[in-house]
């Protein structure tokens, strides 16, 4: 398993940790408890972790030292792929470790897999989590405009990996009409949800555990501080629905779980956080919008339990962790129509879709559902209903048999 950038062990939330860290994780314990052994190479960013860690029995992570031992941007991760290559190769050898496939996970692990599969002989299965050409059509801002070079690296991958991973039917057709894949080279496989930990517990005891007011009615946004996430219009709804409905300025909080902003992190709060406090400042929502930084996944589980709703404000989203998560919780959903959230999320059954960026809809469906409790109640059942259907165990099922195929396949053509 090839997970870059994206350590399974990472703290979630914070710089370049997200859903992708979930997935790495949770499909290698996933394959580990099936008798199938997984190493997952990963760029050795935290200096208290060991080189080496168990994730599960029979699922290891390795950490490849790779520049400094902290975070780095991607784009100083690209420029050291070689070195990365090279010390995971090192490693492996001295290992006297030999593999039957490669799963390889973001464009960043696609560049290693097309150096290491012709060595070992190997087929490869690419995930790519978010397409490049996908994210450059919803981004605004130039500065955060995806490099050619990542383009031409998840081309080459489309045409030369022995099988594609998608989130979605509807990332599985981006992948046909943007990168010309083959369909035969699809699989369409959606993510899990860990029903234990994401369950419906009471909101009095969730918030009693956080420190809340009973009384609040509480809007969650959970995930990276960035524009792609939609937090910007996000605020920009709040500030409408406040403007529409002035009695609930004094009700209504928005807590945003995420970002690094602990000053124990690596990194201070980033510019982009700056940038929406001083949007916070404006809508004067100082008392309504509570910054809380990353937190734990038991954590989480609390805020979304202490939700009344979870806003999922994306631009674009191959598949919509968050929101399953929140759904998992038997917390409605307030999300995008986009990507995989399409298909995540039921409209009117377990939350409400709007059209991407558009703070005015945005403010509309929070305040339907934080103020008409019937629907509320009715997302809920609904939303605890259809996560249920999503769980890792089916993940596993779908991959297994995804590997047996392409081994069989390659084993046919020798």
């Amino acid at each position: 398993m090839l997970s870059v950038h994206a350590c399974p062990l990472a703290k979630l939330g914070g710089l370049d940790s997200g859903g992708m860290n979930v997935y790495v994780r949770e499909l290698s314990r996933e394959l580990a408890s099936r008798g199938i052994e997984v190493d997952v190479f990963t760029r050795w960013r935290e200096s208290g972790d060991e080189r080496i860690q168990e994730l599960a029995p029979g699922a290891r992570v390795v950490h490849i030292e790779s520049g400094p031992i902290r975070y780095i941007p991607k784009t100083e991760v690209f420029a050291r792929l070689g070195e990365f290559t090279a010390e995971l190769e090192r490693h492996v050898a001295a290992e006297g470790r030999a593999y039957d496939l490669i799963h390889s996970h973001y464009w960043l692990s696609a560049a290693v897999a097309r150096r290491l599969a012709p060595k070992w002989r190997v087929p490869t299965i690419q995930m790519f989590h978010t397409l490049g050409l996908v994210k450059r059509e919803a981004m605004t801002e130039e500065a955060d405009a995806e490099s050619d070079e990542r383009i031409d690296i998840e081309r080459q991958a489309v045409r030369e990996s022995d099988a594609l991973v998608a989130a979605s039917e509807i990332e599985a057709s981006e992948l046909m009409q943007l990168y010309a894949a083959d369909p035969e080279h699809i699989c369409v496989l959606p993510c899990g949800v860990d029903t234990d930990l994401f369950r419906p517990v009471r909101q009095v005891d969730a918030r009693e555990a956080l420190g809340r007011d009973q009384c609040e009615r509480l809007v969650l946004f959970v995930g990276r501080i960035e524009q792609i996430k939609g937090i910007d219009v996000l605020l920009d709804a709040m500030g409408e629905l406040f403007r529409r409905r002035p009695d609930l300025r004094h009700e209504v909080c928005l807590v945003v779980v995420g970002g690094a902003l602990d000053a124990r992190d690596d990194a201070p709060e980033t510019e982009k956080v700056l940038e929406l406090r001083r949007l916070v400042h404006e809508h004067r929502m100082e008392d309504n919008v509570d910054f809380i930084g990353s937190v734990d996944q038991q954590r989480l589980a609390l805020w979304y339990d202490a939700a009344d709703v979870c806003a999922v404000p994306s631009l674009t989203e191959s598949f919509g962790l968050v929101a399953l998560e929140s759904m998992a919780s038997g917390t409605p959903v307030v999300a995008t129509r986009v990507g995989g959230l399409q298909t995540v999320v039921a409209h009117g059954e377990s939350g409400l879709l709007v059209p991407a960026g558009d703070h005015v809809a945005l403010a509309e469906a929070l305040e339907r559902v934080l103020t008409d409790h019937r629907l509320r109640m009715h997302l809920a059942h609904g939303a605890r209903s259809r996560a249920e259907r999503y769980t890792w165990s089916r993940v596993g099922d779908g991959i297994e048999a995804l590997y047996d195929r392409v081994l069989a396949e390659r084993g046919a053509e020798v």
